[in-house]
């Protein structure tokens, strides 16, 4: 009896490591095949490398099922008005996620797979399916994107907010050569990469419907989120009703900006080995209960399985989140 429970866990962990091996194997060849899509058309291909590989078909038929789901998603006004609060998250150098609606899709298929690898389980164990369980993994499946969504906006963030000097300066020296606030827009966009030169092509564009500069600002602070820029929007609204000169604003600015990095980064490096303490200690309780789960599945059962066992774990959560909450408190340093 244990030989054979023993055998459908082995089945079970190699088909669910096979599924995940196979999901990060598509994960890993996404960067790779846009940047393929870049660069081939400037490049010479023969008959043979133009034949469709097995990942480039898996490729394309994840794209052609997210894009179709998302057409049946667009039906529901409500699932659409839901996708618009990922709108800021599509950005132009993303070529298959056209539109919010996208992400949307990419959380139910990911909802999706971790259900269909509960199913496999639950048939290989000879267990009774469970529709309340399943419905629990679907909803866990749908979140978890969440956490990927929210560290790539973070890591945006942070990229704007670091080549938002260097925007800055090129804009203050294209006025001091004589440029207006459109050519220096064009500059930037035209020398710097990255999120920082799409959040410039966008004030670009605002400038060119007619809006006025402090809107125009206004409108990328709302956007990315980074006081720096509620700064400059703040400046230029005031520039725009009391005049002044646009060169002295922006030499005022691009000092602030330059004495800002520098108190940070010395910031950060004092403070580097406290950030690393905090996150090993918030990552250590995690790892000891995995390791205490996997050794001894029954452990815990206590705690799950009676009403005081439940508090407990409950009170044990809040005392955990409550300690990392007041940890990034304290170390949070606001400039």
């Amino acid at each position: 009896m244990i030989n054979e429970a023993f055998k459908i866990i082995i089945i079970q962990f190699l088909i669910i490591t096979l599924l995940l091996l196979i999901f990060v194997i598509i994960l890993k060849n996404l960067k790779s095949y846009e940047y393929e899509k870049k660069f081939s058309e400037f490049s010479l291909m023969s008959d043979k490398d133009a034949e469709i590989s097995f990942f480039d078909r898996l490729y394309i038929g994840f794209w052609t099922l997210v894009h179709n789901l998302s057409k049946i998603l667009k039906v529901s006004k409500v699932i659409e008005k839901h996708s618009k609060k990922y709108e800021r998250d599509i950005t132009l150098n993303i070529r298959n996620i056209k539109e919010p609606i996208d992400l949307i899709s990419i959380k139910i298929l990911f909802g999706l797979f971790l259900t269909v690898i509960y199913v496999i389980s639950t048939f290989l164990q000879y267990l009774k399916f469970d529709f309340m369980k399943s419905l629990i993994i679907f909803i866990i499946g749908y979140l978890l994107p969440n956490i990927v969504i929210t560290y790539y906006r973070q890591k945006r963030k942070e990229k704007v907010e670091e080549d938002l000097l260097k925007a800055i300066i090129i804009m203050n020296n294209s006025f001091k050569s004589g440029r207006n606030i459109m050519q220096a827009i064009e500059t930037v966009k035209n020398e710097l990469e990255g999120p920082i030169a799409l959040e410039f092509q966008k004030i670009s564009l605002d400038i060119s419907y007619g809006l006025s500069l402090d809107t125009v600002f206004n409108r990328f602070y709302n956007r990315v989120k980074i006081e720096d820029a509620k700064y400059i929007a703040s400046s230029l609204t005031l520039l725009n009703k009391t005049g002044g000169n646009i060169v002295k604003v922006f030499s005022m600015i691009e000092k602030s900006f330059f004495d800002k990095k520098k108190l940070k980064n010395e910031l950060d490096s004092l403070t580097s080995s406290s950030r690393f303490v905090f996150k090993m200690l918030v990552i250590m309780p995690v790892i000891f209960v995995l390791v205490i789960s996997i050794l001894n599945p029954d452990y815990f059962k206590p705690l799950i399985s009676s009403t005081l066992g439940i508090f407990i774990l409950l009170f044990i959560i809040s005392l955990y989140v409550l300690y990392v909450i007041v940890i990034r408190k304290v170390l949070k340093v606001k400039m």
